[in-house]
């Protein structure tokens, strides 16, 4: 590299990412296998002996991954700062983008930097919509080392486990706990009482339901997916739903021999799966695991809460009809269930105070809006400083929504915190009015997914259609 621009000289464009936001990584790194000229800048309180100093930052595991799937160091760089979530972060990463970009040509200026360069943390969503293809596919399984190369060890665990080596309908249900665990995004986290009640509704139709992904987020609670799986494998010939939620986290040799203690084994599991059984579906809340899952080709699909404020970031990489996304690459197969409401009370609550809050702030714009319609039927200038000021009044009452939407989005009212901050989870009379778990129309819309086909029904030894439920809000959390 050299300080002058030259025909050799190429800069690099920098997806900046925050060193919490772990849902990122694999479309990043996706985007950074694909195309050699974007790089990643990732914030970090990674001190001298790579230990972290904030209890939310997971840059270690992400830059980690970017290494394991084959990304040059000299294109992960980082930026220290006390905090993932310090105010001010977006401004300091920008600063420390124009400095890596400067290093390949000094005299380029800051506006265009920001402008050409400078790619925000959903830089890797966006490239693949405009640029998945079939190649793309098989170079990420390369680079991922999907290949079967670790199958028979793969078996050996799945015995051990109790789990069927193959198949024909294999069903894999994804839990998702990080909201209530201090992240962001609560509703978005799976119900127990949910999954009981998919799990109830279609045991039957596959040889086997496999439950993966979080535990939960209190440890007194992680057997709660055991007791669902014992209510149908204990009335069933034999057994038919598993629970392997965290296994990456055992010690056994027979887990190790694969790799299924890293991130790169977790993925060859799932290929075993996709493999050896002949149908085999994907159903989860929306997260980057998913998402990776369907950039590897297996059959996908998320749920998600009608109206969600976030739900607009992921229709990028639907099939508009016709195998491609309207950015012109090929659907990834990540496609979305959209359901009333969440399944959880903590949810649906934070549902309703969002659209509480959208239709206030609807009320209030309202005569302002009415006004400037007004304006310019009567041949005003859109450009007149008396409709300048009213979209002004317009721009601070959004303003003001969205600062007060932010607090249910963010991790302010997660039950459980892992920094030294006392949790303010959603109180007992903000829940209590919620039912919890799915409805039945909900229900049927991931039915329109999950059953087979060729399915016919008959008579279970357990009970199939399992209710929502009403209670009086149990504290979770003591102390």
């Amino acid at each position: 590299m050299n300080n002058q621009n030259s025909e050799e000289t190429v800069i690099p464009f920098i997806i900046v990412q925050p060193g919490y936001a772990t849902g990122d990584m694999f479309a990043i790194a996706a985007t950074l296998i694909n195309n050699e000229r974007y790089h990643v800048l990732v914030s970090t309180t990674m001190d001298k002996d790579r230990n972290m100093t904030d209890p939310y930052d997971n840059s270690k595991s992400i830059i980690e991954f970017y290494k394991s799937s084959g990304i040059d160091e000299s294109r992960i760089h980082t930026h220290n700062v006390a905090e993932v979530r310090s105010p001010g972060l977006a401004s300091e990463l920008k600063k420390k983008v124009v400095t890596l970009v400067k290093i390949y040509d000094n005299n380029i200026s800051r506006g265009e930097i920001i402008r050409n360069y400078y790619k925000p943390v959903g830089e890797g969503t966006r490239y693949i919509a405009d640029n998945f293809s079939d190649n793309m596919r098989t170079a990420l399984r390369n680079a991922w080392d999907i290949n079967g190369s670790q199958d028979n060890a793969i078996r050996i665990w799945l015995e051990t486990q109790g789990i069927p080596t193959s198949g024909n309908n294999l069903l894999i249900l994804w839990s998702r706990f990080s909201g209530k665990g201090g992240d962001i995004h609560i509703e978005h986290d799976t119900s127990y009482w949910g999954i009981k009640q998919i799990v109830h509704r279609v045991a039957d139709m596959y040889d086997a339901v496999i439950i993966t992904g979080d535990k939960g987020y209190l440890k007194e609670r992680a057997k709660k997916y055991d007791e669902t799986a014992d209510e149908i494998n204990g009335k069933s010939p034999s057994r038919k739903v598993f629970n392997i939620t965290e296994f990456w986290k055992g010690n056994s040799p027979e887990l190790k021999a694969w790799g299924g203690n890293t991130r790169m084994g977790q993925f060859k599991l799932y290929e075993y799966f996709d493999t050896h059984f002949q149908n085999v579906k994907h159903l989860g809340f929306r997260s980057g695991n998913l998402e990776v899952m369907a950039m590897l080709g297996y059959k996908v699909r998320y749920m998600e809460e009608k109206g969600s404020e976030s739900g607009d970031r992921m229709t990028s990489w639907f099939d508009k009809g016709d195998g491609f996304t309207e950015g012109t690459g090929k659907a990834t197969g990540y496609e979305r269930l959209v359901l009333a409401e969440p399944p959880t009370r903590s949810g649906k609550f934070i549902q309703y105070q969002i659209q509480e809050i959208n239709k206030e702030i609807r009320e209030r714009k309202q005569p302002f809006e009415d006004h400037i319609k007004s304006l310019k039927e009567s041949g005003e200038s859109p450009q007149s400083q008396t409709i300048k000021n009213l979209e002004k009044k317009i721009k601070e009452i959004d303003d003001e929504g969205e600062a007060r939407k932010k607090i249910y989005a963010g991790p302010e009212m997660a039950p459980s915190r892992k920094d030294n901050i006392p949790p303010s989870a959603i109180p007992k009379k903000g829940k209590e009015s919620f039912s919890e778990g799915f409805s039945e129309n909900d229900m049927k819309i991931i039915l329109s997914y999950l059953q087979p086909a060729d399915w016919v029904e008959r008579e279970t030894a357990y009970e199939r259609y399992v209710p929502q439920r009403s209670k009086n809000y149990e504290k979770l959390l003591e102390g």
